[in-house]
């Protein structure tokens, strides 16, 4: 059994509020890989949501959790949506970028979590699974 190390998208759990808090952090993190990576002319860090961009939809999100407080409520669902969607591609560009490197994984402000990759998954569930063949219907003519 192998373990793979990637970055854990868990941020998508937290409550609302706090999702600009964790937003941030990321931004932050980020902001200093590509400058280095500007600076050194590295060219790897080519992500998919610029940083630019990533912190505009945590602007908005955090601006739509002020709106809630006078009720509106919708604003802030599209928000989530945008967030989750900008942050989980950029996390799972992370973990295709860091190929198993918990370090990197920190270095950019996700939290690295391994899963369990066995080369033959069981398959739960099965143990009382039945087949039942009308051999009347498949004779052959």
């Amino acid at each position: 059994m192998q373990k793979i190390v990637h970055a854990s998208l868990s941020f998508k759990l937290q409550k609302t509020a706090k999702k600009p808090i964790f937003g941030a952090h990321v931004i932050n993190a980020l902001s200093i890989l590509v400058a280095k990576d500007k600076e050194e002319q590295l060219n790897y860090l080519n992500l998919p949501v610029p940083v630019k961009e990533l912190r505009i939809i945590n602007d908005d999100l955090s601006t739509a959790l002020k709106a809630a407080l006078t009720g509106n409520n919708n604003v802030v669902k599209n928000a989530v949506i945008q967030w989750d969607a900008a942050f989980t591609l950029t996390a799972n560009y992370i973990s295709s970028l860091a190929n198993g490197d918990e370090n990197f994984i920190r270095n950019t402000g996700f939290v690295p979590a391994k899963n369990d990759i066995n080369s033959a998954q069981k398959i739960i569930g099965t143990s009382k699974f039945k087949t039942v063949v009308d051999i009347y219907a498949y004779s052959a003519s």
